[in-house]
Order: C-alpha cells, then structure tokens, then sequence
C-alpha cells in the first residue's frame, strides 16, 4: 500500500516496523519515494494480517491489540484508496444534432433501446431546454456556459472568439478547461457547428475552435499551450454531412492541411499540425449509395440498402471506439465529445430503420396550422417537403374554417400549401402573413416517419459506445452526458425544424450519468471533488449516493452542463467568466446525500431562458428563414429579439427591438434590448403538462397574454423576465479587470 507521510506523521508513537501475529518483525517500511498529490508516501508490503505498532508488550492483550490498530488500518486505507487509485473522473460528452425527446423514454414514437440503457444509469431530464433553438449559438452557449447575449452569437456564422464583447479569446470553453487541467481532450463529428462559427475559412467545414491564436490559415502547427485559446489536445476529428448522401470534412475533401495524404483511409491518426482530420467514406459505400441513386442527390430522406458504417453516425461511432480503445492505456484522465450528425435533415438510415415503423400508424400533428391567437412574429414557416411524394396527392386543404384564409396556392407535387392568412396581430396590424405548410397528410407521415428511423440509427451507433465502455470497465470512473442541440419540429402548428421559441423547439433531452467513483457529499467524507469514494463506501454509494433510473421534472438547462461537470470533476470554474449555469449535482446525488431533503431544494434556479432573433419581414411573408448570417447585417430588416422564460407554469415570451450598435458591435458596447419598445407578447400555460407527446402544441396553442384575469402573471413574469436577461448583458472577465 502507498501511505502518505502525512498520514503516518499523525501517529508518533507508532514505530516504522511491521509485526506479524507472533508479534516479530516481519517486513521494515520503505523510504518515501514518490508521490500521488504532491506529499510523500510510504510503501508497506507483505501479507495483509500485518500492522503497525510500537510493540507486541505495550498492548494489555492480543486483542486490544487489534482493536487498537482497527481505527488505524481504516483510516489508513480510505486514504490509499483515495490517494493511489483516485484518478479523476472521465467524460464521455454526447450531443445529438436537432434530436428533440421524440423517442420512447419520453413517450414517443422512436424506437431507442439504448437511449433505455443509458437512462437506466442516469437521470433523465424532462425540462430541459437550450438558450436559442438553432446549432452554432446553441453549441457556442452550452460549450462555454454564456447565454447568446453574452458571446454575441445568436444565429449561424459568427464566431465567439471574434465576438464576446471583445472578450473572446479570453473564454474558457468546457474541452479547454478539461484540456488545461490535464485531461486528454479529443471530439469526433459535431460538437462545435463546424466552418466559420468555429474559426473554419469556409462555411460549413473545418474550425472546431483548435487553434484560434496560431494561425489564419486554419493549420495549427502545434497543440494550444496551457494557456493559449483552443478546446482540444489532438486534432479534431470532424464528420458532418451535406444534404446527400456525401460526408463532410477536411479528410474527405482532402483538405492538404488536415496531412490526411493521398490515401483515405477511416483509421488514419492525425497530428499536430494539422487543420482537423475526419470522416471518409471508402469506395464500397459510395458504390453502394450510387447503386441506390441517392449518391449526390438531395431531398428529405432516403433509405438505402447500406451499412451502418457508410452514414456519420456509424463512422463517428467506430472513431470514438479507436479514441476509447487508446485512452486505455493512458494514464492522463480523458474528456471525449462525440457528436451525432443524425436526426438532422436529410433524413437517410439503411432502410432497415425504416421498416421498424408502420407509416400508416405514424400520429399526424394535433395542429396542422399556426395558432390564430399567437403573433406572426412567433412563427418561421420553413416548409418541408416530401421528395418522395409522387405528385398525385391532394392537399388536405383549409385548416383554419371558412373565411379564415383569403388565398392558397397548393403545389401538389410536394404537399406544401402556401396560405395568405390576414392577421390583425401581425407586425404593425396590417401586415398579411404568408404561411406554407405542408397539407399532405401521406407526406407529413412519411417525413415523420423518416425522423423517427434516423434516431434509431444514432440509437443503435450509441449503443456501440456505451457496449465497450461497459467492456472495457472505463463506465466505472466516467461521467456520460448526453443532449440534443435544440429541439425539432415535425409540422406541429406548420412549423419545420427549429427557429422559433415554441416547446418543441427549445426543449430537449437530457440525461447525466455519475460513476460510484465520484464522491456523494456528505457520505464518509467530505471528500474533495472528483476524489474516488473508499472502497468500503461504494456499496452504499451505489445504493443512495447517485440517483439513477429516475426522471426528473426540475426545469434545467443545457449552460447547466458546463458548471456541472466542472463540479463533478473538481474542477476551478474560470475566474471572470460570467457563467449562466447552476450545478445540477443537488438533482444528481440522492436525498439521503442531501440529508434528507428533496433533491431540488438546493437549487437556486427554477427557469429557463431562451431566445431567438427574428427579421421584421419575416412576420409576414414568411420567405425568408431566419437563423444565418448576422441579424445587425440586414438593415432597415435588423431584428428583433424574442425571450422566453419558462417556469414550471408559465411560458412567457416578450419580442423586444433591439439596439445592434455599429458594424455588428464587435466590442459589445451596445447590443442590449429597446425594453420600451415591444413589439408583441404570448403568455401560455403549462399546468398538467407532462412532458409527452402532443404536450408541446397543446399548451402553447391558446396565447391568454391578453386576458384580465392573467395581469398580474404577466406583470411579474415580464419583471422577472427583464431581470434574468440583464444578467446576460455583460462583459465577460469584466469584474476580474481585464
């Protein structure tokens, strides 16, 4: 065993001498020569009946003897427990692109077996939800704990070490603050969007937030210093996909700089330096997507006779097992982030996936249209259409009741309807809204149904992740979370993907897992965060320090995560870095490690905010997508800025002007909301809502903002509304003076 000197030096009396039974020297301690956490240890060797003491005589008996050194030898073994077999934490960092809790752990319709597995050993969150419900700002706020208001990054294109109120080369993002504190941190697929939201030259390739400060030319000639800007230890792994059947990354468009070479080759190892490597697909899988015709064509799913290894998701899977595989054999701890490319539009998965649903039992949306009683403004429109509708179908028709709508424009060929509907709650009162949706009902199934069997896809690669750190025995000292980016819409109330600030685009699935590895406060200890908890402890560790298998309904939110793995690894938050999140350990750790209390009592944060910027004209032609490009960009069409708070009643959504300052504002010296100028409210309500399906279109159809009786709520949710987003509006490392 390694004593530490510390240890020992509390027992003066006790002689550096080991005895046997029959009280005669048996084996003499080694001198200190080395050391676990700064301090020396001694090493005692020999068979385990042996103990110290001064000598045999000094006891009264053989048995005061023991009962003597009893408090000793466990106390001597919690610390060598802790002190040579504590290695801090893993991290196995899980995000799902444009995955909304549409599978069956959250009552509905994908079949996800091992999403089963994972919340078998976790706590699933049933509220959780992102700041703004679109990739690049909704990545950038989780993976450096600030809301959008904070790194300026609302849509997709800039980039927060450009923005952050000219801060952002100073942000710590969550691998980076793993990485300066000794872990090995690596990713695979999609964690930062890739491209220019990430520090690529191009749009949507390379980045992935390596190199920042070394070079314009996105070629990091060696890995970031301890100090220097930069999230991961090795080159990052990209694979994204186009909207065909094409992989995306350096490697596979055979960037020069990824030093990929002339051969594509899915076991290539990348180093330093390099712009990223990534995802290829080998000559079989392009025959075989091209014998199903689907090579290089677009449109909104497909499903092709070819492995699991030919899509992202199986490639991102099979890298993370060769990332897993060396990580065993190091000693460092390790933070790995896989990202899943699917369910993102386009919908493609090897046809098995498909035939695991009857499309015929596929529900159709609860609301085919837009709510009548809530603002143009709330809505996006993005109609998505079926390319496998055969152009012989018929519409449905008017949602709305005669009257209602003054004009359609059915194309047939793909389901979608384009409607004129006359709003008087639009944006100055006159406005018409165009609204298109899709009418089909064959399609909306088809395109639901296309949803579904692409989450079975990343199910079933996940379950190859979670099999081996089973296997290997790493699940026993590593930290699994896993989230979607935002959430996703499937033609309820018309609407398509995300973009907006209803329930279905900002909610999202949550689960956080806890090895018996990490110490519980409170049990046996207190032990230092990300110290191993004694082996005479972790029976009841297992019973009563983790919650696992469990649900929660705790509102909670994705800038949590970072706050919270921080604290489950024991790591320093960044001094100065305004981070929006609140540990979610109190809804993690057992009442009985709370001494009794209910989990979420010790949780100061009760609510969500998210946000989404929206163009003016926007509100009512609806031919426009809001999400990309700058929104200071498009004058007089600047846009307005939609919050949302949601409480555990509530959804309270206000759309405020606001002030853009100069040329995007890069210092952050403007860029705040016009709070006198408000261009429409929507209050909802959420009591009885459980979480499952239809719950989302449900309670945010009928918008009461207007009603008497409901004054007051709105006066102080508005108040409290104001309050939380002021918290946002700030310069990070502001109060440390820099």
């Amino acid at each position: 065993y390694m004593y530490p000197t510390s240890l020992l030096s509390l027992l003066p009396d006790i002689t550096k001498h080991i005895y046997d039974k029959s009280g005669k020297t048996k084996h003499e301690c080694h001198t200190p020569t080395s050391s676990l956490s700064g301090e020396g240890v001694i090493a005692l060797s020999g068979a385990p009946n042996l103990f110290l003491t001064r000598k045999m005589s000094d006891f009264r008996s053989y048995r005061s003897y023991l009962a003597a050194l009893a408090a000793v030898v466990v106390l001597l073994t919690s610390t060598v427990v802790r002190s040579a077999s504590a290695k801090k934490p893993n991290v196995l960092f899980v995000v799902v692109d444009d995955l909304a809790p549409a599978f069956e752990q959250y009552g509905y319709p994908a079949i996800t077996p091992n999403m089963g597995k994972l919340a078998a050993r976790s706590v699933q969150f049933n509220n959780a939800y992102v700041s703004i419900a679109v990739c690049a700002p909704s990545r950038t706020a989780f993976l450096t704990g600030l809301r959008p208001d904070t790194t300026q990054v609302w849509t997709i294109g800039p980039y927060f070490r450009n923005t952050s109120r000219g801060r952002g080369m100073q942000v710590i993002t969550l691998p980076q603050l793993f990485r300066m504190h000794g872990y090995n941190a690596t990713g695979a697929g999609k964690i930062f969007h890739p491209g220019t939201p990430s520090g690529g030259l191009m749009s949507s390739e390379g980045g992935g937030d390596m190199c920042p400060e070394q070079s314009v030319v996105q070629n990091c000639s060696s890995r970031p210093g301890l100090a220097e800007p930069g999230s991961w230890t090795e080159p990052y792994w990209f694979c994204d996909q186009y909207t065909n059947d094409t992989v995306q990354s350096p490697a596979m468009q055979q960037w020069e700089c990824s030093q990929h070479g002339k051969s594509i080759d899915p076991a290539t190892v990348f180093q330093w330096p390099s712009c990223g490597g990534g995802c290829v697909q080998n000559d079989t899988c392009i025959a075989c997507f091209k014998a199903c015709g689907t090579w290089g064509q677009q449109g909104a799913w497909d499903a092709c006779e070819c492995p699991e290894e030919c899509y992202p998701e199986g490639v991102i899977a099979d890298q993370t097992l060769r990332i897993l595989g060396d990580k065993t054999a190091d000693s460092r701890p390790w933070f790995h982030a896989v990202g899943f490319k699917r369910p993102h539009l386009s919908y493609r998965a090897p046809k098995k996936y498909f035939d695991q649903y009857d499309v015929s039992k596929i529900p159709l949306p609860l609301h085919r249209g837009p709510s009548l009683s809530a603002p143009s403004i709330s809505y996006c429109h993005s109609c998505v259409a079926d390319n496998h509708a055969d152009g012989t179908r018929t519409p449905t028709g008017d949602v709305y009741g005669a009257g209602t709508v003054l004009y359609e424009d059915p194309r047939a060929a793909n389901g979608c309807v384009k409607s004129v509907v006359n709003r008087t709650t639009a944006f100055n009162g006159t406005y018409q809204s165009y609204v298109e949706i899709n009418m089909d009902d064959a399609a909306v199934r088809d395109l639901r149904r296309a949803y579904y069997a692409v989450i079975s896809l990343t199910d079933n690669r996940l379950g190859t992740v979670l099999d081996y750190l089973e296997s290997s025995g790493l699940v026993s000292n590593t930290i699994i979370t896993l989230i979607g980016d935002h959430g996703y819409q499937n033609g309820e109330k018309g609407e398509w993907c995300k973009s907006t600030l209803f329930e279905l685009a900002t909610r999202i699935p949550m689960y956080v897992s806890v090895p018996d590895s990490i110490a519980p406060r409170g049990r046996g200890g207190p032990f230092p965060l990300g110290s191993a908890v004694p082996h005479s402890l972790i029976a009841k560790s297992a019973d009563s320090g983790w919650r696992r298998g469990v649900t929660t309904d705790a509102i909670v939110e994705s800038v949590d995560l970072y706050v919270t793995l921080a604290d489950l690894a024991g790591l320093p938050l960044p001094k100065g870095q305004p981070l929006s999140g609140e540990t979610l350990r109190p809804l993690l750790a057992s009442a009985s490690d709370a001494e009794g209390s209910v989990p979420t009592s010790s949780r100061n944060k009760t609510w969500a905010l998210s946000q989404w910027p929206r163009r003016p004209s926007c509100t009512y032609t609806h031919g426009c997508q809001d999400g990309h490009g700058n929104p200071y960009d498009m004058e007089p069409d600047q846009a307005v800025m939609g919050y949302k708070l949601r409480t555990t009643t509530w959804a309270y959504i206000c759309w405020f002007g606001f002030n853009w300052g100069n040329n995007g504002d890069p210092n952050g010296d403007a860029s705040v909301p016009v709070w006198d100028e408000i261009y429409a409210r929507e209050l909802y309500t959420h009591v009885g809502d459980d979480g499952t399906m239809e719950s989302g279109e449900k309670f945010e159809w009928d918008n009461v903002v207007d009603e008497p009786d409901n004054a007051a709520v709105v006066r102080a949710l508005h108040s409290q509304l104001v309050d939380i987003i002021k918290q946002g509006l700030v310069k990070p490392f502001a109060s440390v003076g820099q």
